[in-house]
């Protein structure tokens, strides 16, 4: 059970602004709640399309970057583009091959094995691609703290174009060009866009160039509409705000992802039963996890391949392997979760803790991360998950309560061989000899910036209902804020005093009712919550989402449930 906590508003801002807005009170309640309470910042908000989107060449060294390209493209030299193994590393990898050929100069492409090779760029692969004739490497999603490799690649003759979204600190690898929107020298607006973003922007500002030089007199000029779903996908994946330039790049991505020209994107939706009504949570629920699976598992350039694909039949096999890697993942990460619990609640001294950080020698290091956040979501705190790599160890983070985790690890830097990431997530290695040392002093980095208090369970919720005011009317006009997502959470509701009527479990661990006010009726379903069947009383408080199901052909309003108190 957590605490929730509703925003006092001033009803009668709230009345002007939605009049202003020719909105209902309830949405001028939910733009408030999301910080947005100007007419200038809601038009923004709900109505910014991709004529908005700035100018690519305010990413710092951009021109620098793309003329490098055409000079490239003009001597006819060989350009790889160098990869990350997640959803996002792989999107962008796919985004940059399928424009280079659209325009007519293929490109190569490099995606390292996260088991075999790790993040980010290594020399030995970089050796590799100067002995098969590279001259750029064009990195995606990662290389902002390859300072060594970046040195390397300078001796080895081989021209450097990072592209990344990571933190960045004041001291940037010494490559050609480094297009991160956190430079701080960057003039660009949108700061959190994530690496395939990076990559889109980057291919907006080689159209233009090849477009001024006159490179599609004798060719059509690539739309690059057609990416965007691959935009909206890796943006979703990689949890970055879905606000601003991203809320653009997602909700006009979606809308291409109905009508996608890439066959492989087309075969995925079948396989993860992603029909029209696609939105948010399809992405980053249903497709990204089955790209994830072949990079956390096995080889990443599964899912590259797949979404280059020239047709269907070319991308099934592809596509075959990626649901089978998912099925097996989920089987390693329950295996893990059950593990990791059974640590955790079999030693007192952890329940102590501000911090978890776990440790098993046979933990999968593709699937620890996914189980960190599973485990911060349970515990109200931040977790680091760590296995075995070689000698060392390697783990996933996940923070909690608005804590950085990335400024958490740089704390403990003393104790680790490495770290990086962002805000919410970051990973990182140590040695075996360090580990104990390691705990000790993440966990005073914790204590040192909030206490117990901080991290009690808690649920935002966004605006009180009656039954009375749920209907099919009122969900159409919260569409008005989707895509939902990190950043824009979809709206949660409280309603009092009801009555549980009907209540029974379903599935494994589900627990479905239907709550009653006076005349009004709703179903509800609570997912994961079959465990309060026991002790659901007649009456309960219901904290929850609005969702639209159409399974059974008229659509009707189902709440998820997300938190109950029971009343005595």
């Amino acid at each position: 059970m957590k605490k929730w906590s509703l925003p006092q508003l001033n009803q009668e801002e709230i009345r002007n602004f939605a009049d202003q807005l020719k909105l209902s009170p309830l949405v001028a309640s939910l733009l408030y709640n999301r910080g947005i309470t100007s007419l200038d910042q809601a038009r923004d908000f709900l109505f910014a399309d991709l004529k908005d989107l700035p100018n690519p060449f305010l990413l710092a060294s951009m021109d620098v970057a793309v003329a490098r390209i055409l000079k490239a493209m003009d001597a006819g030299e060989k350009i790889t583009v160098y990869g990350d193994y997640d959803v996002d590393g792989t999107v962008a990898s796919s985004l940059l091959f399928l424009f280079f050929k659209e325009i007519g100069f293929p490109v190569h492409v490099y995606i390292p094995h996260r088991l075999k090779e790790g993040y980010s760029l290594n020399k030995q692969a970089l050796q590799k691609l100067k002995n098969d004739g590279t001259k750029i490497v064009i990195t995606v999603d990662n290389g902002i703290v390859a300072h060594q490799e970046a040195l390397f690649c300078r001796d080895l003759n081989l021209d450097l174009i990072i592209t990344d979204h990571h933190e960045a600190s004041s001291q940037l690898p010494e490559a050609l060009a480094v297009l991160n929107p956190k430079r701080s020298d960057c003039s660009f607006p949108a700061k959190q866009i994530c690496g395939t973003g990076v990559a889109f922007f980057f291919v907006m500002a080689l159209r233009q160039a090849l477009r001024e030089k006159g490179h599609f007199s004798n060719r059509p000029e690539p739309n690059l509409k057609k990416f965007l779903d691959l935009v909206a996908l890796a943006t979703v994946a990689d949890v970055v705000p879905l606000t601003g330039v991203n809320r653009i790049l997602v909700r006009n991505g979606l809308g291409q992802l109905r009508k996608t020209f890439w066959p492989g994107l087309r075969v995925l939706k079948v396989k993860a039963q992603v029909g029209e009504d696609a939105d948010a949570t399809s992405l980053g629920f249903r497709l990204g996890p089955r790209i994830n699976a072949g990079g956390r598992l096995y080889d990443a350039m599964t899912g590259f391949r797949m979404l280059t694909a020239s047709s269907e039949d070319e991308a099934l096999p592809y596509a075959d392997s990626l649901e089978k890697a998912n099925a097996e993942r989920r089987k390693i990460e329950q295996d893990i979760l059950d593990q990791a619990i059974s640590l955790v609640e079999s030693n007192a001294d952890y329940s102590k803790k501000l911090s978890l950080v776990l440790f098993h020698e046979l933990w999968h290091p593709g699937v620890i991360g996914i189980v960190a956040s599973r485990l911060v979501s349970k515990y109200s705190k931040p977790v680091i998950l760590l296995g075995l790599d070689g000698p060392n160890l390697k783990g996933s983070a996940r923070s909690f309560g608005g804590l950085s985790m990335v400024d958490l690890l740089r704390t403990c830097q003393e104790h680790l061989i490495k770290c990086g990431g962002h805000k919410a997530a970051a990973g990182l290695s140590l040695t075996k000899e360090n580990l104990h040392s390691f705990v000790a002093a993440f966990e005073e980095a914790v204590k040192s910036r909030v206490s117990s208090d901080d991290l009690k369970p808690h649920l935002r919720v966004d605006a009180h209902l009656s039954l009375k005011e749920i209907h099919v009317q009122l969900l159409k006009e919260l569409q008005l804020l989707e895509p939902y997502g990190e950043g824009n959470p979809q709206p949660v509701f409280v309603s009092t005093n009801n009555t549980i009527r009907s209540a029974k479990i379903v599935g494994t661990d589900h627990l479905k009712f239907d709550l009653q006010q006076e005349e009004a009726r709703c179903r509800a379903m609570a997912f994961k919550m079959g465990k309060y069947h026991s002790s659901l009383g007649e009456k309960a408080d219901v904290a929850y989402t609005l969702n639209l199901d159409t399974y059974f052909g008229d659509p009707q309003v189902v709440l998820h449930i997300k938190d109950i108190h029971s009343i005595i």
